[in-house]
């Protein structure tokens, strides 16, 4: 549990810019809470734990570096799956807009982490916080 918590005092420690992408991108995939219990809510809640508790297992091994971003490995085959829920589920109204939301974002944060653990293998190492 310290370790979480020292996780996120770190990721606040971002310039303001990040802290409010990281804002969005949490609040928009927590935000699957209000569309319980359908499984496309499900499969995001748990997407977001599973992404948390990976991310925060590296932090606590190897502190607040770009390899951060496999945390979000999870989101690659979830978003995906997603992508096929939208002629399945027909998705209207809110529940729609909170599928293409989480769609879009995690999306752009998945192109992010991409170049973050790209730089990482390459030898970009240093905290970043």
């Amino acid at each position: 549990m310290s370790a979480m918590i020292e996780f996120i005092k770190s990721l606040l420690r971002l310039p303001k810019g990040w802290v409010i992408w990281v804002g969005i991108l949490f609040s928009v995939n927590l935000a699957g809470v209000f569309f319980l219990p359908r499984v496309e809510a499900i499969v995001v809640l748990v997407g977001l734990m599973l992404g948390g508790l990976f991310q925060t297992a590296i932090f606590s091994s190897k502190g607040f570096v770009r390899l951060l971003g496999l945390g979000h490995i999870f989101w690659i085959p979830m978003v995906a799956w997603l992508l096929t829920r939208f002629d399945i589920a027909a998705p209207q109204g809110s529940f729609e807009t909170w599928m293409t939301a989480v769609v879009v974002f995690d999306s752009l944060s998945l192109l992010i982490d991409i170049a973050d653990v790209a730089r990482y293998w390459l030898g970009d190492r240093k905290p970043q916080v």
